[in-house]
């Protein structure tokens, strides 16, 4: 017989609560459903929300990209679609190495541009 103290998994959050989990307001999460059409959370008949684990998922996901990522709200969309690739965050040391990769590249991309207008 299977034990009659067993917690219960919650399985919708209000407002509230997903508002605080994700580190947003409500009136944030209320624009970006309006905003991004696979988030629906479910109403009640006076219109109060409630969210499944997936819409946290999804919240989730968007403030990463517009809050970390630096995502438009149009970006973020379109990385949802899958049109694009979101771009990695880089940190700290990473950085400063990505930065002079891109300035050796940037070097080299001009000098190449100089010789073909030489040639011309």
């Amino acid at each position: 017989m299977p034990p009659l103290n067993k917690p219960v998994e919650k399985r919708f959050f209000t407002i509230t609560e997903v508002a605080a989990e994700v580190g947003e307001n409500a009136s944030t999460l209320r624009y970006w459903e309006k905003e991004f059409r696979q988030l629906t959370p479910r109403t009640n008949a006076r219109g109060k929300r409630f969210y499944s684990r997936k819409d946290i998922e999804l919240i989730a996901r968007i403030h990463a990209l517009v809050r970390q990522q630096g995502f438009t709200i149009e970006g973020a969309r379109k990385v949802l679609q899958g049109a694009v690739e979101p771009v990695p965050t880089v940190h700290g040391g990473e950085r400063e190495a990505v930065l002079e990769r891109l300035k050796a590249l940037r070097a080299r991309l001009v000098g190449a541009l100089e010789s073909v207008q030489l040639e011309d």
